[in-house]
């Protein structure tokens, strides 16, 4: 059986409880590592879940085609779920982090009950190119879903294309993601403020 917390991607690995902040530079380089990151978790029988626009949930889809994922039948199952960022943020056109905080938990528990005892979020947040959420605010929320994941049997990734959004908002998921990838690499975030996760210092993850 596949390693339970095996990446998926090359050698990279993590523990229940990390947030990790990725950064792209196009969407072929997000796919081969996010795609290898959900068919990792599908075949070791956990939730995955999937948010973003419309454009990413179609790459996704094809990425896991592509390795041979059976995706009727995994969505149908509920195993694998694509949210969009309307779904999973917004309350009638406005963000509301205790409804996504809430949904998260309520994703992880009815996984539970049908047999998927851990879960993996692929999270991405291209959608803020359209400037909705000011980033002191989503600077708050990213920290408090670090406190939030830190204690489930939950990893989140959340994925930034740098081209898509601002640097504003580049600076907030550095700042409150203990975990980064960077290109084929994935490391201790040295710009993590560690006031996010009351002073607890992020493990090494080389």
């Amino acid at each position: 059986m596949e390693n339970a917390t095996s990446f998926g991607y090359g050698d990279f690995s993590f523990s229940w409880g990390d947030h990790i902040c990725a950064i792209f530079d196009d969407h072929d380089q997000q796919m081969e590592i996010m795609g290898a990151f959900v068919a990792s978790g599908l075949r070791a029988t956990q939730r995955c879940v999937w948010v973003g626009p419309g454009n990413s949930s179609v790459a996704l889809r094809k990425a896991l085609a592509d390795l041979g994922a059976d995706l009727p039948t995994l969505e149908a199952s509920g195993q694998l779920l694509i949210f969009s960022e309307v779904d999973f943020y917004l309350e009638e056109g406005l963000f509301e982090p205790n409804r996504t905080m809430d949904l998260i938990a309520t994703l992880l528990v009815d996984g539970q009950r049908q047999g998927y005892a851990t879960m993996r979020i692929g999270n991405d947040v291209s959608w803020l190119r359209e400037g909705r959420i000011d980033p002191a605010r989503w600077e708050r929320f990213e920290g408090q879903l670090t406190q939030e994941i830190a204690e489930l049997p939950a990893v989140m990734v959340c994925q930034y294309d740098r081209r898509q959004v601002s640097g504003d908002i580049i600076v907030a998921a550095f700042r409150t993601h203990p975990i980064v990838i960077m290109g084929d690499s994935i490391r201790r975030n040295p710009f993590y403020t560690l006031r996010h996760r009351g002073g607890t210092e992020p493990r090494d993850v080389m």
